[in-house]
């Protein structure tokens, strides 16, 4: 097999990585009125196409919402309390405050990078 195969196994994870996402809907955090951390997740409708971190003086919550509506004037007619910040993002699981995961994508992108180091070191 040989470099010529593991150039092809390289070439194939590679394109694996990039479709990986398509195909499927949003994943978010969701949590309507959250207390600590959020750990549930769901996938969210055709027409909600990012996913909403908000904290209020009052609340935070966390899921699913319209991309064009992640405004101030829609948001605070929703959640109530006073400080609003909020933030939209359109990634799987993206809505998570103060933390850090690593996708389906990057972990494929990864694996080829970590099997080219290990057959460098045998």
């Amino acid at each position: 097999m040989g470099s010529k195969g593991g150039f092809t196994l390289l070439g194939l994870l590679i394109i694996l990585s990039v479709l990986y996402d398509s195909g499927h809907s949003l994943r978010c955090y969701n949590c309507p009125n959250a207390v600590g951390a959020c750990t549930y997740t769901t996938n969210c409708t055709a027409d909600l196409d990012a996913c909403l971190y908000v904290k209020t003086d009052k609340q935070t919550a966390y899921g699913c919402w319209k991309f064009q509506n992640c405004k101030y004037e829609d948001l605070s007619k929703k959640f109530v309390g006073s400080n609003l910040k909020y933030e939209c993002c359109q990634k799987d699981l993206c809505n998570r405050s103060g933390g850090t995961s690593i996708t389906g994508t990057m972990a494929l992108l990864v694996a080829p990078l970590l099997t080219a180091f290990w057959r460098l070191l045998i």
